[in-house]
């Protein structure tokens, strides 16, 4: 059973803190100009698993968008599946300190099956961040990532992009704009489009 809940301020710090730490900022995109007083079309939300599977759409751990930047937001479960695959300890949190918001999400014992294409990792985590000063950073990893049983090595780069054909792979995918960033750890389409599965996402900005 999910549950949604609003964040004691002890561990609202405690989250705010490790976020700080491992955020990585890249430097094109650390200092983006006009993040303070927009608003934003990313919002700040956290999202451990979603597959879009012929347009409908499935999501798993789920905190939705904070409705302002003082807002705390969390979702854990101990599993879930959606129509092509499942994972474990799934968890989404998004938390707001008023001129600073981030969110983080995580899986762990991912499974996929897409257009025959086996699809595994033993965790995957996403994080980002926003301040009000318009700075902008985020970080995913994915660990023991398998194609078919084949080893995929994240090289850390951003918006990693492996074919597979009629599959793409996407490790580390980031999208940004003057109002935010979202970070994926993986994002995975089928070429028709009628499979879109988004592993491990994180959004943040400055409402």
């Amino acid at each position: 059973m999910s549950k949604t809940r609003y964040l004691k301020l002890s561990v609202v710090a405690l989250a705010i803190a490790v976020t700080a730490l491992v955020a990585v900022p890249w430097p094109a995109s650390a200092q983006l100009p006009g993040l303070g007083g927009t608003s934003s079309s990313t919002g700040t939300g956290a999202t451990a698993l979603q597959a879009t599977v012929l347009w409908n759409t499935t999501s798993l751990a789920s905190t939705g968008t904070l409705a302002n930047a003082y807002d705390a937001l969390g979702e854990e479960l101990d599993s879930g599946g959606i129509p092509v695959g499942s994972a474990d300890v799934l968890h989404a949190v998004a938390i707001g300190s008023g001129d600073y918001v981030t969110s983080e999400s995580s899986l762990g014992n991912l499974d996929l099956s897409v257009a025959g294409i086996v699809i595994s990792a033993v965790s995957a985590y996403a994080t980002a961040v926003a301040t009000s000063a318009g700075g902008i950073s985020g970080f995913s990893s994915v660990d023991g990532l398998t194609v078919n049983g084949v080893s995929i090595a994240p090289t850390g780069a951003v918006n990693q992009t492996v074919g597979l054909g009629a599959v793409t792979l996407v490790l580390n995918e980031v999208t940004q704009s003057a109002s935010g960033i979202t970070v994926n750890a993986l994002h995975i389409s089928t070429l028709d489009g009628l499979v879109d599965v988004v592993v491990a996402s994180a959004s943040a900005a400055i409402p």
